[in-house]
C-alpha cells in the first residue's frame, strides 16, 4: 500500500491569519501617512505665510503704500489701505487672498507682547470694500517696517504649534515650537 506524499501548502486558517496581519500593517502605515499628511500641511502653512509677509514688505515698499495683515482663528489675508477712501481696501484674488487654515488648525495672534485672541472684533473689511471696518492687527509700513507679531497656528492633535513671528524689523520666520528657533 502506497503511502500519499504529504501535502505542501497552507492551510485556509494560515492564510487568513497572514491576511489579518497584513490588514493591520497597511492600517498603521496609512495612519501614520494620514498624520505626516497634516503636520506636512501645518509647516506649508506657517511657512507661506512667513514668505507672504515678507514679499507684502516688498509690495508696501515698492508702491509706497501701508498694507495690513488681518488674523482671526479661521483664517488670514491682506489688505491695502487706500488714501482717497480712507479705508483698507482687502485682497480677494491673487496671491494675498485671505486664506483659510488648514482643517483642524486655529491661528493665534500676538502683537507688540500684549496678545489679542482671534474674535469678532478683529474682522477683515467685508469683500468689495462694505462693512464694518477694522484696523489690522500687523501693519505694513511704505518704510519697509512693520509692527512687531507673532501669530501661532494650532493643530487640534497633540502636536507643537508652528510660530510665525517678526519683531518688525528683520525677517519674518515660521519655526516649530520647541525647536531651536535661530
Amino acid at each position: 500500500m502506497a503511502t500519499a506524499a504529504p501535502r505542501r501548502g497552507f492551510t485556509f486558517v494560515e492564510l487568513l491569519v497572514v491576511l489579518a496581519i497584513i490588514g493591520v500593517l497597511a492600517g498603521v502605515v496609512a495612519f501614520n501617512f494620514a498624520g505626516a499628511s497634516r503636520e506636512r500641511a501645518l509647516q506649508t502653512e506657517a511657512e507661506r505665510l512667513a514668505a507672504l509677509v515678507e514679499l507684502a514688505r516688498v509690495e508696501s515698499v515698492s508702491r509706497n503704500e501701508a498694507w495690513g495683515l488681518y488674523v482671526n482663528a479661521a483664517e488670514y489675508g491682506f489688505a491695502v489701505y487706500d488714501d482717497a477712501a480712507r479705508r483698507w481696501r482687502r485682497h480677494d484674488a491673487g496671491t494675498f487672498r485671505f486664506r483659510p487654515a488648514p482643517a483642524g488648525v486655529s491661528l493665534v495672534v500676538a502683537v507688540e507682547r500684549r496678545r489679542r485672541p482671534a474674535s469678532g472684533d478683529d474682522e477683515a473689511p467685508a469683500a468689495g470694500g462694505r462693512g464694518r471696518q477694522a484696523v489690522p492687527q500687523v501693519l505694513i509700513l511704505s518704510s519697509g517696517e512693520q509692527t512687531p507679531f507673532s501669530v501661532r497656528l494650532i493643530p487640534e492633535w497633540d502636536a507643537a504649534p508652528w510660530i510665525v513671528e517678526s519683531d518688525g524689523i528683520q525677517r519674518t520666520r515660521a519655526w516649530r515650537e520647541g525647536s531651536d528657533a535661530t
